[in-house]
Protein backbone atom coordinates (compact mmCIF):
# COMPACT_ATOMS: atom_id res chain seq x y z
CA UNK A 1 0.00 0.00 0.00
CA UNK A 2 1.44 3.20 -1.06
CA UNK A 3 2.21 5.97 1.56
CA UNK A 4 0.22 9.06 0.86
CA UNK A 5 1.41 11.45 3.34
CA UNK A 6 2.66 14.53 2.87
CA UNK A 7 5.24 16.67 4.36
CA UNK A 8 3.50 19.92 5.27
CA UNK A 9 3.97 23.29 6.38
CA UNK A 10 2.72 26.75 6.74
CA UNK A 11 4.17 29.72 5.81
CA UNK A 12 4.06 33.65 5.34
CA UNK A 13 5.12 34.20 1.13
CA UNK A 14 6.95 37.48 0.13
CA UNK A 15 5.67 39.63 -2.26
CA UNK A 16 7.84 40.12 -5.70
CA UNK A 17 9.20 43.25 -3.68
CA UNK A 18 10.39 41.54 -1.51
CA UNK A 19 11.45 38.33 -2.37
CA UNK A 20 13.51 40.75 -4.93
CA UNK A 21 15.27 41.80 -1.72
CA UNK A 22 16.16 37.99 -0.69
CA UNK A 23 17.52 37.48 -4.13
CA UNK A 24 19.55 40.67 -3.78
CA UNK A 25 20.92 39.57 -0.30
CA UNK A 26 21.61 36.23 -1.54
CA UNK A 27 23.77 37.67 -4.15
CA UNK A 28 25.92 39.34 -1.90
CA UNK A 29 26.30 36.03 -0.21
CA UNK A 30 28.14 34.49 -3.87
CA UNK A 31 31.36 34.01 -1.10
CA UNK A 32 29.67 30.92 0.65
CA UNK A 33 29.61 27.34 -0.59
CA UNK A 34 26.15 26.36 -0.06
CA UNK A 35 23.15 26.29 -2.27
CA UNK A 36 21.38 29.52 -2.44
CA UNK A 37 17.57 28.84 -1.54
CA UNK A 38 15.80 29.01 -5.24
CA UNK A 39 13.70 32.49 -5.61
CA UNK A 40 10.10 30.20 -5.29
CA UNK A 41 10.82 28.53 -2.61
CA UNK A 42 11.90 31.52 -0.64
CA UNK A 43 9.32 31.70 2.86
CA UNK A 44 9.37 32.30 6.71
CA UNK A 45 8.01 29.04 8.43
CA UNK A 46 4.75 29.76 10.42
CA UNK A 47 4.60 25.92 12.04
CA UNK A 48 6.51 22.74 10.15
CA UNK A 49 4.56 20.05 10.45
CA UNK A 50 6.36 17.22 9.01
CA UNK A 51 4.80 14.13 7.34
CA UNK A 52 1.09 14.19 7.69
CA UNK A 53 -0.91 11.33 6.98
CA UNK A 54 -3.32 11.09 4.33
CA UNK A 55 -6.70 11.08 6.54
CA UNK A 56 -5.27 14.32 7.84
CA UNK A 57 -4.33 16.56 5.15
CA UNK A 58 -8.21 17.74 4.82
CA UNK A 59 -8.32 18.75 8.23
CA UNK A 60 -5.13 20.53 7.65
CA UNK A 61 -6.27 22.13 4.74
CA UNK A 62 -9.42 23.36 6.61
CA UNK A 63 -6.89 24.83 9.32
CA UNK A 64 -5.31 26.83 6.33
CA UNK A 65 -8.31 28.32 4.77
CA UNK A 66 -9.75 29.03 8.10
CA UNK A 67 -6.75 31.48 8.42
CA UNK A 68 -8.04 34.87 9.87
CA UNK A 69 -6.32 38.24 10.52
CA UNK A 70 -5.01 41.40 9.44
CA UNK A 71 -2.37 42.17 7.27
CA UNK A 72 1.13 43.05 9.66
CA UNK A 73 4.44 44.67 9.07
CA UNK A 74 7.60 42.24 9.93
CA UNK A 75 11.26 43.78 8.88
CA UNK A 76 14.20 41.42 8.44
CA UNK A 77 16.77 43.04 10.24
CA UNK A 78 19.13 40.26 11.60
CA UNK A 79 20.96 37.41 10.12
CA UNK A 80 22.60 34.21 11.42
CA UNK A 81 23.31 30.72 10.94
CA UNK A 82 22.43 27.28 12.50
CA UNK A 83 24.21 23.71 11.63
CA UNK A 84 22.19 21.23 10.18
CA UNK A 85 23.74 17.38 9.66
CA UNK A 86 27.31 18.00 9.02
CA UNK A 87 26.78 22.18 7.45
CA UNK A 88 25.24 25.78 8.06
CA UNK A 89 21.87 27.09 7.38
CA UNK A 90 22.08 30.41 6.76
CA UNK A 91 19.09 32.80 7.32
CA UNK A 92 17.46 36.34 7.88
CA UNK A 93 15.28 37.09 10.73
CA UNK A 94 13.70 39.56 12.90
CA UNK A 95 14.97 41.02 15.34
CA UNK A 96 11.62 42.35 17.48
CA UNK A 97 9.18 40.27 15.17
CA UNK A 98 5.46 41.51 15.99
CA UNK A 99 3.28 40.29 18.39
CA UNK A 100 0.85 39.47 15.51
CA UNK A 101 3.41 36.89 14.49
CA UNK A 102 3.09 35.00 18.07
CA UNK A 103 -0.31 34.67 17.60
CA UNK A 104 -0.76 33.38 14.46
CA UNK A 105 1.97 30.83 15.43
CA UNK A 106 0.19 30.03 18.42
CA UNK A 107 -3.08 29.61 16.54
CA UNK A 108 -1.61 27.05 14.07
CA UNK A 109 -0.08 24.86 16.89
CA UNK A 110 -3.08 24.95 19.02
CA UNK A 111 -5.08 24.15 16.00
CA UNK A 112 -3.06 21.49 14.86
CA UNK A 113 -2.49 19.98 18.37
CA UNK A 114 -6.50 19.32 18.53
CA UNK A 115 -6.57 17.38 15.19
CA UNK A 116 -3.96 15.35 16.44
CA UNK A 117 -0.68 16.47 14.93
CA UNK A 118 2.35 16.25 17.06
CA UNK A 119 3.79 19.69 17.30
CA UNK A 120 7.80 20.81 18.40
CA UNK A 121 7.66 22.59 21.69
CA UNK A 122 10.99 24.30 20.54
CA UNK A 123 11.11 28.47 20.77
CA UNK A 124 10.02 29.51 17.65
CA UNK A 125 12.47 31.59 15.44
CA UNK A 126 10.83 33.00 12.59
CA UNK A 127 12.91 33.66 9.78
CA UNK A 128 14.17 32.88 5.83
CA UNK A 129 16.43 30.50 4.68
CA UNK A 130 18.60 32.06 2.43
CA UNK A 131 21.26 29.27 1.58
CA UNK A 132 22.05 25.78 2.80
CA UNK A 133 24.56 23.36 2.70
CA UNK A 134 27.14 25.84 3.51
CA UNK A 135 30.56 24.30 4.10
CA UNK A 136 33.18 27.40 4.65
CA UNK A 137 33.60 29.17 7.68
CA UNK A 138 31.38 32.11 5.91
CA UNK A 139 29.01 33.75 7.96
CA UNK A 140 26.39 36.81 7.49
CA UNK A 141 27.07 40.14 9.61
CA UNK A 142 24.55 39.78 12.43
CA UNK A 143 23.28 43.35 11.20
CA UNK A 144 23.41 43.08 7.51
CA UNK A 145 23.93 46.14 5.89
CA UNK A 146 20.44 46.87 4.89
CA UNK A 147 17.02 45.60 6.55
CA UNK A 148 14.33 44.07 4.20
CA UNK A 149 10.83 45.96 5.43
CA UNK A 150 7.67 43.05 4.56
CA UNK A 151 4.15 44.14 4.87
CA UNK A 152 2.46 40.58 5.69
CA UNK A 153 -0.44 39.81 3.48
CA UNK A 154 -0.60 36.27 2.71
CA UNK A 155 0.25 32.78 4.26
CA UNK A 156 0.01 29.48 2.76
CA UNK A 157 -0.14 25.86 3.43
CA UNK A 158 2.39 23.97 1.24
CA UNK A 159 3.73 20.59 0.54
CA UNK A 160 7.38 19.90 0.34
CA UNK A 161 8.39 17.19 -1.58
CA UNK A 162 12.57 16.47 -1.26
CA UNK A 163 14.44 15.16 -4.06
CA UNK A 164 18.41 15.35 -4.87
CA UNK A 165 18.43 18.46 -6.01
CA UNK A 166 16.88 20.39 -3.36
CA UNK A 167 12.97 20.46 -2.27
CA UNK A 168 9.70 21.51 -4.09
CA UNK A 169 6.94 23.08 -2.72
CA UNK A 170 3.70 23.34 -3.90
CA UNK A 171 1.21 25.60 -2.59
CA UNK A 172 -2.17 23.49 -1.32
CA UNK A 173 -3.90 26.93 0.07
CA UNK A 174 -3.01 30.44 0.12
CA UNK A 175 -4.85 32.62 2.42
CA UNK A 176 -5.05 36.42 2.33
CA UNK A 177 -5.19 38.69 5.15
CA UNK A 178 -7.33 41.20 5.57
CA UNK A 179 -6.09 45.09 5.26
Amino acid sequence: MPDLSQRLFFALLPDEGVRTQLRQLQKDLNRADGRPVPAKNLHLTLLFLGNVAADKINAVCDIAEGIAGSQFDLTLDMSGSFRQNNARVLWLGASKPPPELGVLHQSLCQQAKSIGLPVRKETYRPHVTLARKVYSRYRLPERPDRSIPWTIHRCALITSELLPTGSRYKVLVEKELSE
